[in-house]
């Protein structure tokens, strides 16, 4: 099966970023639209790293960690949370 290691990324790391947030914007909506919002923007500003097998994924986490994967997909997220909070798609 392919997998899109960026998105289990994104997927993963969401709640703590988001939780994060919330310290300096409480007023931050978490509603599942919001949060779909907020990975749909992080995502399509990360590229993609499909992988099709255990050792893809394992030699993509070791390889994400060491080229600053991680601190891109923090900086993805949190840009994407601003955008969100400033037009939710909802009232």
């Amino acid at each position: 099966m392919v997998f899109n290691y960026t998105e289990d990324a994104v997927r993963r790391m969401l709640p703590e970023v988001l939780k994060d947030y919330l310290k300096t914007h409480p007023q931050t909506c978490t509603c599942d639209l919001c949060r779909d919002d907020i990975m749909a923007l992080a995502l399509n500003q990360l590229p993609p790293h499909y992988v099709a097998s255990e050792e893809g994924t394992i030699f993509t986490s070791v390889s994400f960690e060491r080229v600053g994967g991680k601190a891109q997909v923090v900086a993805a997220i949190t840009w994407a949370i601003a955008q969100v909070a400033q037009k939710p798609r909802h009232k």
